[in-house]
């Protein structure tokens, strides 16, 4: 009983004790002594009960309204609290808030009031209170009631301390609330019907439905709906009659089950868990069956109509029993579909859908799987293959089912082929477009070619008829040192732009004083690069008085143009001509440095873009059509101009296109010439010796020996007959294919690595195959021509190649040549210069030339080896050599007259420098090369790399014009360079230019870091030379000697 009591609410307790006050007051008037009604009634004792009843009450009602808002009440302290007299209704002197635990509404739960362990009885709650106070003050020892609580507790008399304290003015104590106002709508909207209500935070939902409520937040006509509401009102059972004597286990309604019973403790942390989570509760996962589902049964399709659930459920909804029998037959069609043969229908899930049903008026198998019990079970059921079949009609719907799906696949199968066929016009049409647009842009690009072919002819008809007055008057010359190969070939050269730009010599054609120069550059020019040629083209008039403080300004007689299409078609590898015809900038440009001027083209190798920028600045090219230009420079092709001028060649077929065809002629060739030890293979569209491979055939053949006796058998003419060698081609034949295989070298082996892969480029380029000269010394000369239009034919270098890396690739020449006789080499090139002539070749073309002591008669042989006709890098470095001495190269002598000064006269007459008059001639020698390869140059910027050389004395003087000048090509990598070197003899000159190698190789490169260079290998063949040419001068002076 003290537990209930415990529980009690504290209102219902303190009305209880109000009642029982009333009730003795009534009691008091009701039994006043009849003598002294006419006396004055005791006002005072009822005045003292009512007031503490209205005390009371007061107390309670304000501490109950703090803690529904969540007020803090502070209230001045009095005294009298703490006096012994205790209140006749037990009230508390101060109210604990701990007492009044406000239900959370929004949970759903009953409201429980806190329980007070205490060990005191019910009845005296005052001495409780008393002793509690006591305890406070006694901990407090600030307190003023410390001393006495102290001595009345435990009878000691603490000593009074006088404390010396700053006054401090004692504050008064202010009602009020301590925390933030919180949200309070105002009353003029809460009248409002149109107003929209304002949304609820958490926040205030924390405080309570009261509580908002309270400050209008909730209106408080508002119909409020707990998800979980305190009380779940239920059906109460109701049984028959005739179920009266039956059990609760087989009642028909489920009981609730009892709840195990849970500790005290877990209800309180459930509580807190409660009290601490937001408004909404989650409902339970699953609720009690309701007694009034009408759930009623259906077998075999077929509901029972006389069934007592199905009767309660056609009863209950009678009003609506139309749709619900309409939507009954749907789901009576289905199950008899199906076959199946007993389902629980839930009557209330049948009356949710029926809204849905009448709206659509059919529904869907998840509806309908909605309805039932267990649609688990029924959905496995209906999964089940073939199950359809099995149901009413199911063989009609099996033979529907049979034809749709054969239909269904002569149709797919049509379709698809449709489709293929579709797609594969498709496809036709698009070739189709694609093959007629590409045939009209073959044919506007062949009438385009023609045209500027035509074009191109036309000029350079006019060229040639005026070209004695052209070539004496003030022109322009533009100069486009383009590689117009084919596109495999760029390909495959490195570096290809700055292999474009080596013929910066070209610049000195300004030598001549009526020529303004042009000159397309590959790489884009820095500030650097242009201010160093300035300087070497100043140096005209220097070198002509022989004083350098006479240099001049020549920039306004030479421009460099770089196109802008170099910056934008950077992968493509085109040539230089191919960039200009896609730079309009740069076309625009050299119309207006033209404008009004006569001017042509001289190009490199020429390709069919340079006839297009010919036709765009419409001006003639001092060259060939460039068809001939690529069929006479291949081997095969230059091997019929060799054979129309009828100059020697070396042993060897040209126009080789098949693997068979090398066996038959390089056994052919081997039996005639058994004296040649290496044979050449020479691809036609390779250059500078990239397309080469070499093999020592007969060194290799087991039958070698053999066939030599064999020829020494026969006489010379009898062993050149077929029947004589027929024994021999046959065993070379069985044997070379082999040979080849594995001796074969490919020159450039970063190009072929592999005799395979040259094989593979050789046959699909053709080539020619030659023998190497049968001697030591081999000597190769390069001789640069030019057929004017007038068919004027001049030499205008000649020069002795010497190689780097290795016999076949040419890394500079010395000029002018000292191998072969000048006569013999002139009066050969003439030859070869009327067979281009007669071939309609004009412009600027090279003659590759081979001079050897043939050991068997010990006479010298020249033989022509090759034939490129573009301008050479050898040209343009001739060009420089002429520029910077002032002299004149005479190929008919092979000699290069440089004019010599006088010695200074004295400052005597009129103190004015006598001008310096050219003696008598002396002779020069040039060492040049524009494939110097070093990459530690990049390293080096351009001017640090001149200062280092000037500190070696490696320079040019101005005065003796003899020295040393740098090509330099670009900016950017700066690894390949261009060098010439000038002397007095030619010993001299090659010892200065293998020392200016060594000397930068020294100065560049670190013992842990040398790179890839050629420079080694240079020194190494300069050397040689060098030996040779020693050797040679002894035999002369002994030759002298022997003479006199």
């Amino acid at each position: 009983m003290a537990q209930e009591k415990e529980n009690e609410d504290p209102v219902g307790s303190i009305l209880i004790q109000v009642h029982e006050d009333l009730y003795e007051l009534r009691e008091k008037l009701t039994k006043f002594p009849l003598e002294e009604k006419g006396g004055a009634l005791d006002i005072q004792n009822l005045e003292t009960a009512i007031k503490r009843t209205e005390m009371g009450l007061k107390i309670h009602i304000e501490k109950y309204l703090n803690v529904v808002h969540q007020h803090v009440l502070t209230t001045p302290i009095d005294y009298n609290l703490y006096s012994s007299h205790a209140s006749k209704w037990l009230f508390p002197a101060v109210i604990d808030q701990k007492t009044f635990i406000f239900p959370l509404e929004s949970e759903g739960k009953l409201w429980q009031p806190q329980k007070e362990h205490s060990s005191f009885p019910r009845a005296f709650p005052r001495v409780k209170r008393k002793t509690g106070l006591n305890i406070k003050i006694m901990q407090d020892p600030e307190s003023t009631h410390h001393r006495a609580a102290v001595n009345a507790t435990y009878g000691i008399s603490l000593p009074y301390i006088n404390q010396r304290k700053a006054s401090v003015k004692a504050q008064k104590l202010i009602k009020g609330s301590t925390i933030s106002s919180l949200t309070v709508l105002p009353a003029s909207h809460r009248t409002n019907p149109y107003f929209t209500p304002v949304p609820v935070l958490q926040a205030d939902a924390n405080k309570g439905v009261l509580s908002m409520i309270e400050r209008g937040l909730i209106p408080p006509t508002a119909r409020i709906t707990f998800q979980n509401p305190p009380i779940i009102p239920r059906a109460a059972p109701l049984h028959r009659f005739d179920e009266g004597h039956k059990s609760l286990a087989t009642a028909p309604f489920a009981t609730p089950q009892r709840k195990e019973s849970i500790p005290e403790e877990m209800k309180t942390l459930s509580l807190k868990r409660q009290r601490s989570k937001a408004v909404k509760v989650t409902a339970p996962s699953k609720t009690q069956k309701s007694p009034w589902d009408y759930d009623f049964f259906i077998y075999n399709g077929v509901v029972d109509k006389t069934a007592p659930d199905f009767l309660a459920f056609k009863e209950h909804y009678s009003l609506s029993w139309g749709s619900i029998f309409s939507l009954l037959e749907h789901i009576e069609k289905f199950l008899k579909d199906y076959a199946i043969p007993e389902v629980k229908i839930k009557g209330n899930s049948l009356v949710t859908l029926l809204p849905e049903f009448e709206l659509k008026n059919k529904l869907t198998r998840s509806d309908l799987l909605s309805v039932l019990e267990n649609p688990v079970d029924i959905q496995m059921m209906l999964n089940l293959p073939g199950q359809r079949y099995k149901g009413q009609d199911g063989k009609i719907e099996a033979a529907m089912k049979i034809q749709a799906t054969w239909k269904c696949y002569k149709a797919r199968k049509f379709f698809q082929t449709y489709r293929r066929q579709k797609w594969a016009s498709g496809v036709i049409a698009i070739a189709w477009l694609l093959h007629c647009h590409k045939t009209r842009l073959r044919k506007l690009l062949k009438e385009s070619r023609e045209r500027h072919l035509e074009n191109f002819r036309i000029r350079a008809k006019h060229l040639a008829a005026n070209w004695n007055r052209i070539r004496t008057s003030r022109r322009t010359i533009i100069h486009i040192p383009s590689l117009g190969y084919s596109q495999p070939v760029r390909q495959n050269i490195a570096d290809f732009n700055t292999q474009q730009n080596t013929q910066l010599g070209r610049l000195c054609d300004i030598l001549d004083a009526k020529v303004s120069v042009i000159y397309i550059c590959s790489h884009r020019m820095n500030d650097e690069l242009l201010l160093y040629y300035n300087k070497i083209l100043s140096l005209q008039a220097a070198v002509k008085s022989g004083n350098l403080e006479d240099r001049s300004d020549l920039r306004d007689r030479f421009k460099i143009i770089t196109p802008e299409a170099i910056n934008i078609f950077t992968k493509q590898h085109m040539c230089l001509a191919t960039h200009l015809m896609y730079s309009p900038k740069a076309i625009k440009r050299i119309k207006n440095l033209i404008q009004g001027k006569e001017a042509y083209i001289v190009s490199g190798f020429l390709h069919r873009d340079d006839l297009a920028v010919a036709d765009m600045l419409n001006i003639p090219i001092l060259g060939p059509e460039p068809e001939l230009a690529h069929f006479y420079s291949t081997k095969s092709g230059s091997k019929r101009v060799f054979e129309n001028a009828d100059v020697a060649v070396p042993p060897g077929i040209y126009n080789i296109y098949s693997h068979q065809q090398i066996i038959e002629q390089v056994s052919q060739l081997v039996t005639d010439h058994l004296e040649i030890q290496r044979w050449l293979f020479k691809t036609d569209y390779e250059f500078g010796g990239n397309g080469t491979a070499f093999c020592d055939i007969p060194s290799h053949l087991k039958c070698y020996k053999w066939i030599l006796k064999e020829s020494q058998r026969y006489s010379r003419e009898d062993w050149r007959k077929k029947w004589a060698q027929e024994p021999a081609l046959v065993k070379i034949s069985e044997e070379l294919a082999g040979i080849l295989a594995q001796h074969a070298q490919p020159v450039n082996g970063k190009r072929f690595p592999t005799w395979r892969k040259f094989l593979q480029t050789f046959l699909s380029q053709g080539g020619v195959i030659e023998a190497y000269p049968p001697s030591e010394s081999v000597t190769n000369v390069t001789v640069d021509m030019l057929i004017e239009p007038n068919g004027e034919i001049r030499l205008l270098s000649t020069g002795d190649q010497f190689h780097a890396e290795g016999p076949f690739i040419s890394s500079g020449t010395t000029m002018p040549q000292t191998s072969v006789d000048p006569q013999v080499l002139s009066s050969l090139c003439l030859q070869i210069g009327k067979a281009c002539k007669m071939e309609n070749v004009i412009g600027h073309f090279s003659v590759d030339l081979v001079t050897f002591i043939d050991p068997s008669t010990m006479e010298q042989q020249v033989w022509a080896t090759g034939l490129n006709l573009s301008y050479s890098d050898q040209l343009a470095l001739t060009q420089l050599t002429l520029y910077l001495t002032n002299g004149h190269l005479d190929c008919s002598l092979s000699t290069l007259e440089v004019p010599r000064f006088a010695p200074k006269k004295d400052k005597k007459m009129n103190n004015l420098n006598v001008q310096k008059v050219p003696s008598q001639a002396t002779s020069r020698y040039a060492v040049m090369s524009t494939q110097l390869r070093h990459d530690t140059l990049s390293l080096v910027f351009h001017y640090v790399f001149l200062q280092m050389c000037k500190a070696h004395g490696i320079g040019y003087n101005v005065e003796d014009r003899q020295g040393t000048i740098f090509i330099l090509f670009e900016n950017l990598k700066r690894d390949r360079l261009g060098m010439l070197t000038i002397g007095e003899d030619l010993q001299g000159v090659l010892m200065t230019f293998a020392r200016n190698l060594f000397i930068i190789h020294q100065e560049i490169s670190a013992p842990n870091m040398q790179g890839e260079t050629n420079f080694k290998t240079a020194i190494d063949d300069l050397e040689a030379i060098l030996g040779v040419t020693e050797e040679n001068k002894l035999r002369f002076e002994e030759n002298l000697q022997s003479k006199h």
